[in-house]
């Protein structure tokens, strides 16, 4: 059985999950087929995304040409999937040929735009496969993770030397919360009182990884605010250790984490990692305090010895 994904991406999360559930739904479903799968994609590829796997595809073209398009008609396939409804997938869509087409392009996006981008690319997945197997008893599993096993364990080992070289506990035997933040001044005050309110537990560390900080030609006010904090148990000599597996890391082991990051975020719900998540880029009174309550909730559940 021949299939062809058509889609868009948009950013590490919008437009990888949805694939994602559909790929591994379409495998489930038409498990005794022989598949092939090719896709065409909008957008260039983050190699490092734990969503995605190149080898589940026989082909992957990126911003094909219309030369390309054109010649694409004297493909035939068994099933052609339009995941987006971005002109481009939709014009492939039209004139690639297929015995079966479904498309999303007529779906209505404002029933979902409040939700979160898991949930919409969930209920966007749901969607497809009903359209496929014509049944609305459909059941998605979570999204499947690439994550190498052995480099998360060297990535720890390279973290417990970096700690030991400090006089520190390696991270297993660390009572810590981890900070994973944009490189953005617009929460600064929120996280250094959500930090401080940590610290002042005493016996519980802080480590701090900001999102793109090398990128920036000056140090932003979140950054020199952070190094001003002096405490034995903040650790910021991570703050630029972006690496996606350094990240993995931090959140496992921690006690919970603090984060602004959408994609850490999600992938903390499905690894069901303890994780407090400020979702909107600019927080306001209420939702500075609201934040502020919900850290204060956690480290008294805690209640470190």
């Amino acid at each position: 059985m021949k299939i062809l994904i058509l889609h868009s991406i948009k950013s590490q999360l919008k437009g990888f999950i949805l694939l994602n559930l559909v790929y591994n739904k379409l495998i489930k479903i038409f498990s005794k087929e022989n598949l092939e799968f090719d896709l065409v994609m909008k957008n260039g590829l983050n190699k490092d995304n734990v969503f995605f796997e190149n080898n589940w595809f026989k082909n992957i073209q990126f911003f094909p040409g219309f030369k390309d398009l054109w010649n694409r008609k004297k493909t035939n396939y068994d099933l052609i999937i339009n995941l987006s409804n971005s002109p481009y997938s939709i014009l492939y869509y039209y004139i690639s040929r297929g015995l079966k087409k479904n498309t999303l392009h007529w779906f209505n996006w404002r029933k979902i735009r409040e939700k979160s981008s898991f949930e919409q690319e969930s209920i966007l997945a749901k969607n497809m496969i009903q359209k496929i197997i014509k049944n609305d008893e459909v059941k998605l599993g979570l999204p499947s993770l690439k994550i190498e096993k052995e480099k998360l364990e060297n990535t720890e080992n390279l973290i417990n030397w970096l700690l030991r070289t400090e006089n520190l506990k390696p991270l297993s035997l660390s009572k810590y919360i981890f900070f994973y933040l944009k490189n953005s001044d617009a929460k600064t005050k929120t996280i250094l009182e959500m930090i401080n309110l940590t610290l002042a537990q005493k016996k519980l560390k802080v480590i701090v990884v900001i999102e793109g900080v090398r990128k920036s030609e000056k140090e932003s006010r979140l950054v020199m605010a952070l190094k001003k904090i002096q405490d034995k148990n903040f650790y910021f000599k991570f703050k630029d250790y972006n690496d996606l597996y350094y990240i993995f890391k931090f959140t496992e082991k921690t006690l919970f984490s603090i984060t602004d990051s959408s994609y850490l975020n999600t992938i903390g719900e499905i690894k069901k990692w303890r994780m407090i998540y400020l979702k909107n880029n600019i927080l306001n009174d209420i939702e500075s305090i609201r934040a502020i309550e919900y850290m204060n909730y956690h480290l008294k559940s805690l209640n470190p010895l």
